[in-house]
């Protein structure tokens, strides 16, 4: 569901509500949209009817249904060109399985550090890290 504002699109996408409401009302106060699924399918489909719109993808990695690194291979099929920042609370062995080498944010994270990350991928155009 978008939340009325006037910046950038950012869709969110995590299954768990408490966290949900914690990273859209940060993104929110620093003045972006935000578009919001709790799960790597809703939001594909909604990546996909919004791709025009949606400037950043933020996605937790493990969901149900499909979780975010399958979610992330499947948008870059559809626009190369992404930009996804993926979180995790997980350690780096659960993180190392995929060869996607896309930034990555740890859990928990500060509001703020959460909204600088952003920030820094929409103005420098971060998509991909190097390999």
């Amino acid at each position: 569901m978008p939340v009325p504002n006037t910046g950038p699109v950012i869709l969110v996408v995590d299954d768990e509500p408490m966290v949900m409401r914690t990273i859209t009302g940060a993104l929110s106060a620093a003045g972006y949209r935000v578009y919001s699924a709790q799960d790597g399918q809703a939001g594909l489909e909604l990546f996909k009817s919004h791709m025009d719109e949606i400037r950043l993808v933020l996605a937790d990695i493990a969901m149900p249904v499909m979780g975010g690194i399958r979610m992330a291979e499947e948008i870059l099929k559809v626009c190369p060109d992404a930009r996804i920042l993926l979180m995790t609370g997980y350690n780096d062995t659960a993180v190392g399985s995929s060869s996607l080498k896309l930034p990555l944010i740890r859990k928990p994270f500060l509001p703020a550090d959460l909204v600088r990350k952003v920030r820094a991928m929409l103005e420098n155009g971060a998509k991909k890290l190097p390999k």
